[in-house]
């Protein structure tokens, strides 16, 4: 949502298999269509793999992204040609397209605070490690499409700018309203 006017909607899945987590966004609004695999370890949730897909007016983009050794490579490719970039990072660094499934797993409780390393690998702009700090800053009440949920709010701050989540405070705990600083996401329904 941008305000009040709907722009869209996204599918947000965790599926489990062979030893590793494969979290997918799907995007999708009379434009465009953006869909996100990333695959994680399911032990340690260190990325392994992303794929990304966007379509729309400018034509379509794709990404390839690779994790090994200390290094992640990434492929862009549209129909203007094709980019590869080469990113040294971090022992202990999560990628951005795991975040939000990454965050319903930290100790919510009231002054929880974190930081860790992001690698933002599959953007439009050059890959980069940046740093995010996550703190949890109290329980809310929060209406959805979805219903009324009683949920941790969570503040995510990096050079980026603030984001905030919503996770209800239930054993799933999952993800009820995410506002990324340009658009909120809203529950609908829990499958």
């Amino acid at each position: 949502m941008d305000g009040d006017e709907v722009k869209g909607s996204a599918l947000l899945r965790i599926e489990s298999r062979n030893g590793e987590f494969r979290f997918t966004q799907k995007f999708e609004s009379e434009e465009f269509r953006d869909e996100v695999v990333a695959v994680a370890d399911r032990e340690t949730l260190q990325p392994q793999s992303v794929q990304r897909l966007i379509e729309g007016p400018e034509g379509e983009r794709r990404w390839q992204v690779e994790y090994e050794g200390g290094t992640v490579v990434v492929m862009q490719r549209s129909e203007d040609g094709e980019r590869r970039d080469e990113l040294t990072v971090p022992t202990h660094s999560y990628d951005s397209w795991t975040d939000v499934f990454l965050w319903r797993t930290i100790d919510f409780r009231e002054g929880y605070e974190a930081t860790y390393a992001d690698v933002l690998s599959a953007t439009l702009t050059k890959p980069q490690v940046i740093t995010q700090t996550l703190k949890v800053t109290g329980k809310e009440t929060v209406q959805v499409p979805a219903g009324s949920f009683e949920t941790w709010r969570l503040e995510i701050r990096s050079s980026d700018g603030t984001q905030r989540a919503w996770y209800a405070d239930t054993e799933e705990q999952p993800l009820v309203r995410y506002d990324n600083g340009n658009l909120v996401f809203e529950l609908l329904s829990l499958r």
